[in-house]
This record gives structure tokens, C-alpha cells and sequence, in this order.
């Protein structure tokens, strides 16, 4: 069965907690409840939908191999292997959705919904032999979509604007997933251009571009981060602390650092897949600080005085 996106259900993205989670659920759970929504089947689905969410995403377990499989087969993937029994998917007849529209955002009336329906199924009907053609499948819309590494490692929630085969932009929520490579790409399925004939619509298809910065990059599933330490500390080394991706790593600088060195620490670089990592490599800068005392100007001049003598 196919998956739905249980993070857009409850209105919440990756990185929120399972407190946060189960706040969001109670909120949504007392609006959707059958007790306060009789005879509403959109809030009973809504309600199956909110507990489905609730169910998978505060199991440790259950959430972290439905993130794996969304992370690799994006949302729309289909459970083979079962591992999310609770899921249910159900799709709604054309009927259906123009009912459940006319009910919640037009907010009309039953006498004056019926009136609109019977006109909508006249026309399905007088449109008869027009359906009888050939079903074409809508042209894909491609685009591609800029991250930082960071967003691209924790994963997130962004919003692109594409342009509407009829003019003007429409706009859509896009889910990153966690660990996304550069180049990967991401299918919102039918947001593409309309079908011909009763054809599914197009998809649209999003690329992930992953953006270097200055101290920061990313290669395959290999991070370089660039740090820069004093002449005394890379010439007497210690402990280095580093906080990377919300983690503190201490690093054990050797003695007598050169400028542009590398420094491998395995397993703290970029996601490689089942929460396994690439290696992050340090690279040395040396610099001179900015403001320096009396007392450590004297210093550099007798280390200077040692470094001529050794030349001699």
C-alpha cells in the first residue's frame, strides 16, 4: 500500500521531538474526534489519519524504518515487506472529492450541493464519447531545489513556487528527506501537467542541489570542515573541541601542524545510509591572531632568535 506523509498530517516536520509530537496529535485528535464531528465522514478520516501518524511516528522503531524508506524510495513508496502494518491508504472517487469540497471550503448546504452534483454528473456523462479516447499521461515537470548540507543531513520542509501551465505560480510544501544526496531527486506525484483524455497528471520532479560554503563540504558521503588554531597550538597540538551538527567532538591535535593538513575522524561525516557515516576530515588553518600582548610579542621574538640560530 502506498504511504502518506504522516509528518504533513500532524503538522510537524523531522526534527520536532516526540513531545512535540504528541502535543500536535492532541490538538488534532480532539478536533477530528467522532464525539464532537457526528456524521462528518472527512473528520473520521481525519481522525484515522491523525492516530495512523501518532502510531508510527512515537514507536522508535516503527519511525526509524519509516524514515529509511522515505529517505530511499520518497514519499508514495510501497510497503512490500509489511513493516508498517497500521498504514492504510484509500483512494476517493471523483464524486467523492467534489462532495467532500463543496462541504468543507464552500460550506454549502445539502439541498444546494445535490443541485451542483447532479449538474457535474450531466456533464461527466454528456462527455462520454470525448472519455472514450485514448488516456494520455500529463507531461513531468522538472525543477531543481537549493540546500545547505545541514538541512540536507537533518532533512526538512521547504516550500518551492512553480509556475502553473495556465500562468501565475503555485506554490507547494516540498519534504527533505534525511540524508539526501546531491543530484537525488525528489517526485511529488501527479503536480505535473494535466492528463488528456482522463490521463493521470504529470509529476513533478524536484533535484536536490547541495550548496558548499566557505568551512563546509560535501563530497559523495565525505565532509571537509576547515578550522583554524594559533602558531602555539599548532605547534604544541591538544585537545581541539569542534561542535558539529549539534555534537561536541574533541579532537586530539598532534604536534607540529602544518598549514593545510588534514585530520581524518571516521564515521562523523555524511550520512551514508541505515544511519551509517561517511568519514569527516579536518583541514588546518593557521593563523596569526588579530590582538596579541606585550608578554607574547616577546615570546615570538626569542622563539624568532632560536629559529636564526638553527639556520646558522
Amino acid at each position: 500500500m502506498k504511504q502518506k506523509n504522516y509528518y504533513e498530517i500532524l503538522g510537524i516536520n523531522r526534527r520536532n521531538s516526540k513531545d512535540e509530537i504528541k502535543l500536535a496529535y492532541r490538538k488534532l485528535a480532539k478536533k477530528y474526534h467522532p464525539d464532537t464531528n457526528a456524521d462528518n465522514n472527512e473528520a473520521e478520516e481525519k481522525f484515522k489519519d491523525v492516530n495512523e501518524a501518532y502510531d508510527i511516528l512515537t514507536d522508535d522503531e516503527k519511525r526509524k524504518r519509516y524514515d529509511r524508506q522515505v529517505s530511499k524510495y520518497r514519499y508514495g513508496f510501497e510497503d512490500i515487506d509489511g513493516s508498517l502494518p497500521n498504514v492504510k491508504y484509500e483512494f476517493k472517487s471523483g464524486i467523492n472529492v467534489i462532495n467532500e469540497l463543496l462541504s468543507t471550503i464552500l460550506g454549502l448546504k445539502k439541498d444546494d450541493k445535490d443541485d451542483i452534483l447532479n449538474q457535474f454528473e450531466d456533464e461527466i456523462e454528456g462527455q462520454s464519447t470525448k472519455m472514450k479516447q485514448k488516456p494520455e499521461h500529463g507531461t513531468d515537470i522538472e525543477t531543481n531545489l537549493e540546500i545547505t548540507i545541514e538541512e540536507a543531513f537533518f532533512g526538512t520542509e521547504k516550500k518551492i513556487a512553480i509556475k502553473g501551465y495556465k500562468g501565475g505560480l503555485k506554490t507547494f510544501s516540498v519534504n527533505v528527506p534525511v540524508g539526501i544526496k546531491d543530484g537525488e531527486k525528489i517526485r511529488l506525484s501527479s503536480l505535473g501537467l494535466p492528463g488528456k483524455n482522463g490521463g493521470k497528471n504529470g509529476d513533478l520532479i524536484i533535484t536536490a542541489k547541495i550548496k558548499d560554503h566557505a568551512e563546509l563540504k560535501l563530497k559523495g558521503c565525505v565532509l571537509s570542515k576547515e578550522i583554524t588554531i594559533s602558531p602555539a597550538f599548532a605547534a604544541v597540538g591538544g585537545k581541539y573541541k569542534l561542535n558539529f551538527f549539534n555534537e561536541d567532538i574533541f579532537i586530539n591535535l598532534p604536534k607540529h601542524l602544518k598549514n593545510g593538513q588534514k585530520i581524518t575522524i571516521e564515521e562523523k561525516g555524511y550520512i551514508v545510509e541505515n544511519n551509517k557515516r561517511g568519514d569527516l576530515i579536518i583541514v588546518i588553518n593557521i593563523d596569526m591572531p588579530e590582538d596579541i600582548s606585550d608578554r607574547e610579542e616577546k615570546l615570538y621574538e626569542q622563539i624568532l632568535k632560536l629559529e636564526n640560530k638553527k639556520k646558522k
